[in-house]
């Protein structure tokens, strides 16, 4: 069977992976460099037990809060675009106790395999970074602890497993001693989760589907996606392709492919930034996610990432030089000496993370064409949720066989 797959980012390469590894005749077709949307800048997190909704009780209040502020981690900027406001009077609506329950009971069903997944990719010769040491939650203040400490509770009485430890200011400096002892009210120690080296998953991913003989093509411009003799025909630069499924797994360039498919459900890019620097012989040795800043941090073998904002509004990935210069002032008061703010960039980056309205990825069979599927809109849970998908989806495309896990992601539901 042959499969097209729309999108080169993390989800994409993913997907492609698993239906060559299932028989399929696979092509991945992407409109710029394999790896270079928001697989390119974010922190690599798999983590369960950051696995949630972004809608649910309070967000829209700390959105307008940015919007009036400025400068802030979450902004929501003002915009007349039609689907940004489509989008958001459903993100509203899915702000409530009720929907953020049902999606994490979702995003808990689709996790069940990640850890797994992520080790067979290692055991069938998929080359990339990937640490274990858990992720490690800092605040400054009881009240940012406390709020987080409460989320955690939720999950497990949700129905998460994963074990987590309650550190005090003192075996939180014990476990990462660059933190600052004086400086934080304590932490919390999510011990299943893990994180990666994002460009090395997907450059590890397009070397194993190269072997696997998977063509894929780079800056090639899909402009449509339509019904052909019983297959799917699809329009790229100049050229027709036909085949018998496709995958559309382009991120936040999802949008433009979503309406013809029959997904009513909007999709909107939320700009994000990142800084990726040396890191000096001060810098921590794990990832870290800094409460009151919403800010995470990643230590690789020869450098560290601090990743963060949540943008919505923004229709391209311009990179603000103030706003990076923000977020890392942010940083600095949970540490004792480490100061990045005086570090000099390997890389800044700003993307585009792909946020549906109730904050749930679409992944599933396309309402307007059957042999048409899709996977996007993970926002900031592709690098988590990406091998789960793929996994789940996979037989799906091939077989027909509808997994229940994907029910809660059915492209055909509405906000």
């Amino acid at each position: 069977m042959r499969v097209i797959v729309i999108g080169g980012g993390v989800v994409g390469l993913c997907c492609a992976y698993e239906l060559a590894r299932s028989g399929a005749q696979v092509t991945v077709l992407d409109r710029g460099k394999v790896g270079q949307g928001a697989s390119l800048g974010n922190t690599g997190w798999v983590c369960p037990s950051f696995s949630y909704p972004l809608p649910g009780p309070g967000i829209i209040r700390e959105g307008l809060r940015g919007m009036l502020h400025g400068g802030g981690p979450l902004a929501i900027r003002p915009t007349l675009d039609p689907t940004f406001l489509r989008w958001l009077l459903g993100f509203r609506r899915s702000a409530t106790r009720g929907r953020w329950e049902h999606g994490v009971r979702a995003l808990i069903g689709l996790n069940g395999r990640t850890l797994e997944l992520f080790d067979s990719y290692a055991e069938a010769g998929v080359e990339f970074e990937m640490h274990e040491s858990g992720l490690v939650l800092v605040a400054t203040s009881q009240a940012g602890l406390d709020s987080y400490s409460a989320i955690f509770r939720e999950l497990r009485s949700l129905g998460f497993e994963g074990e987590s430890v309650e550190l005090t200011p003192g075996e939180a400096k014990e476990l990462e001693p660059a933190l600052s002892e004086d400086g934080i009210a304590g932490g919390v120690h999510a011990l299943v989760d893990r994180y990666v080296r994002p460009e090395s998953l997907v450059a590890g991913l397009a070397a194993r589907l190269a072997a696997q003989g998977v063509a894929v093509r780079e800056e090639t411009d899909v402009t449509g996606i339509e019904s052909a003799n019983s297959g799917v025909r699809v329009a790229a630069d100049v050229e027709q392709l036909d085949a018998h499924r496709v995958v559309v797994a382009a991120g936040a360039s999802s949008p433009r492919f979503l309406a013809g498919l029959g997904v009513s459900l909007p999709l909107v890019g939320a700009r994000g930034y990142s800084f990726t620097f040396a890191g000096g012989a001060l810098r921590p040795t794990h990832a870290l996610y800094l409460a009151e800043a919403k800010v995470g941090i990643s230590s690789y073998a020869d450098s560290v990432r601090i990743a963060g904002v949540f943008e919505l509004g923004q229709s391209n990935d311009s990179l603000h030089r103030r706003r990076i210069e923000a977020m890392l002032r942010t940083v600095e008061p949970y540490f004792e000496a480490w100061s990045p703010s005086a570090q000099v960039a390997l890389l800044q980056w700003a993307g585009l993370r792909p946020m549906t309205a109730d904050g749930l990825p679409l992944i599933g069979r396309s309402p307007a064409i059957d042999n048409v599927f899709v996977a996007t809109g993970h926002g900031m849970l592709g690098v988590t949720l990406a091998p789960a998908t793929a996994a789940l989806l996979a037989p799906f495309v091939l077989e027909g066989i509808a997994p229940r896990e994907l029910e809660p992601f059915d492209p055909a539901r509405s906000a």
